[in-house]
């Protein structure tokens, strides 16, 4: 109960500071979502839904990865990790989960579109291979999932900067759940996410890195974030996030493991569970000086490490 308080408090205390330091203009300026954001990008239609991705392939690929960003992020963290995998022979797919990126959002109105499933699919008709598949830190829950439900499609996991998700029960998982809450902090996380100075800030703590957060191009975060409905859409993840089923894990193929030893946004006691559950013949690897966002500053190492780990495994 006192870590649900503590959580409400500052989940609150943010957003009502958001309300009295953002314009007004931020809550209202939206945009759709672009034909062609990038020179690589695709879409994958189910059932009416769109959702977007991009291929970076390797000449004479040695295999393929797909790759799934964690919350409030899209494909675009894993560029710099994908960039170095193809150098080192291997084809990476970089997907936007629903209500992130380019892909389709959700509200009250829309059918709850089934996350894991659509991935899945998605790797389905990119290929009749099964695939390594890659997760960061929300992006790992799901990619758990997906090996735990579709374990036909994937050879192993790559799990960056995550942990195993015990759910959000309780009074915190009901609020979440909450239309009227819903629909009051979505437009505020949207408008929030359109501030560069804000995102620069909140990236430079992820990443444990000023210099990183001052250079990193924030645009390929923000942009996002004028489609309407992201906020709202980013929010309605929290209570459908899959328990991370730990029994399956023990019985998974060897798992790549990746953190950084100073992430302040998945902390160590948060990873007791999962690492507990690591099959025989995994790698748990500790990047040292590295945040949250380990795959993008440290893409090289983290590339290598991984690349090493596949020809092993």
């Amino acid at each position: 109960m006192q870590h649900t308080r503590r959580f409400l408090s500052l989940f609150l205390s943010l957003f009502l500071i958001l309300a009295l330091v953002l314009p007004a203009s931020a809550l209202c300026d939206a945009r759709p979502i672009p034909a062609r954001p990038f020179e690589n990008s695709a879409f994958f239609d189910y059932e009416g839904y769109s959702i977007h991705y991009r291929t970076f392939p390797a000449e004479d690929a040695k295999d393929q990865i797909f790759l799934i960003h964690g919350f409030a992020l899209s494909s675009y963290c894993f560029v710099a990790l994908a960039e170095e995998l193809v150098q080192r022979g291997y084809t990476c797919v970089l997907a936007d989960l629903p209500n992130f990126g380019y892909s389709t959002r959700e509200t009250k109105d829309t059918v709850q579109l089934p996350r894991e499933e659509i991935m899945y699919k998605l790797m389905c008709e990119l290929s009749d291979k099964p695939w390594y598949v890659g997760g960061h830190s929300m992006g790992g829950y799901v990619a758990l999932e997906i090996a735990t439900k579709y374990p036909q499609g994937v050879k192993q996991l790559l799990l960056y900067g995550t942990n195993g998700n015990d759910g959000a029960d309780g009074l915190r998982g009901k609020l979440m759940q909450n239309e009227t809450l819903l629909s009051v902090f979505g437009p505020l996380m949207e408008a929030a996410g359109k501030s560069k100075p804000l995102v620069r800030l909140l990236y430079a703590f992820a990443c444990n890195s000023l210099r990183f957060a001052l250079q990193y191009d924030v645009d390929k975060i923000t942009d996002p974030y004028y489609i309407k409905g992201t906020g709202e859409g980013a929010l309605r993840n929290f209570p459908r996030l899959p328990k991370t089923d730990y029994d399956a894990v023990r019985a998974m193929p060897p798992i790549l493991f990746v953190n950084g030893d100073k992430d302040y946004v998945v902390s160590d006691s948060l990873r007791k569970s999962l690492r507990a559950a690591l099959p025989e013949g995994s790698l748990d690897y500790v990047v040292k000086g590295a945040g949250h966002m380990v795959i993008e500053t440290h893409a090289a190492e983290v590339a290598a490490l991984t690349a090493a780990f596949l020809e092993k495994t």
